[in-house]
């Protein structure tokens, strides 16, 4: 009977342990293998608003974003494409447990950044690291990033746009998969 009794209380503890990892959001390689599963292309809205005001005065666009697993060890991320505004941004693992991501922006930089853990379900969250072609002080540059998964065809960004080392505005973007 007393093995019983502990048998159920290992069992339940396994099981509670289970749940509350469940609910703690990616790690780093978990974040990259949902990033790879973003393969393809998608479309959707984009809002863009000043710090400060309220996202209901949103100047808002249509926008395509395509993903492309490159060699099973990157994820490369377009941003429209074949236009003078061509953006790429690449996501890739150093080791299983840091995600970098690298952003090649139109206004000629590269700010770095890394991933950090939310604990929100879904949630691919990158801090700013480090940059080349700026001034993080001076230069305007995106600074934060994150993506919310909500299912295999709907994502959600909010991207942080810094300049004169401060958040000036915020663009946020809904995307469906195109199939």
């Amino acid at each position: 009977m007393k093995l019983i009794k502990i048998a159920a209380m290992s069992t339940a503890a396994l099981l509670i342990s289970n749940f509350a990892l469940a609910d703690d959001g990616f790690t780093p390689d978990g974040a990259f293998q949902s990033m790879l599963k973003l393969e393809g292309t998608w479309s959707g809205e984009a809002e863009t608003v000043a710090a400060g005001l309220p996202r209901a005065d949103a100047v808002k666009s249509t926008t395509t974003v395509s993903f492309k697993n490159i060699g099973n060890s990157s994820v490369m991320q377009t941003f429209a494409a074949g236009t003078p505004a061509e953006m790429i941004s690449m996501y890739h693992q150093n080791g299983k447990e840091e995600l970098i991501h690298t952003h090649y922006c139109a206004i000629g930089n590269q700010p770095s950044m890394t991933f950090a853990s939310t604990g929100e379900q879904g949630v691919i969250d990158f801090k700013f690291t480090s940059g080349t072609n700026m001034d993080v002080n001076a230069d305007p540059h995106a600074h934060n990033s994150y993506i919310k998964i909500i299912d295999e065809d709907t994502y959600e960004t909010r991207t942080e746009n810094w300049g004169g080392g401060k958040l000036v505005s915020y663009r946020y973007t809904t995307m469906k998969r195109v199939k």
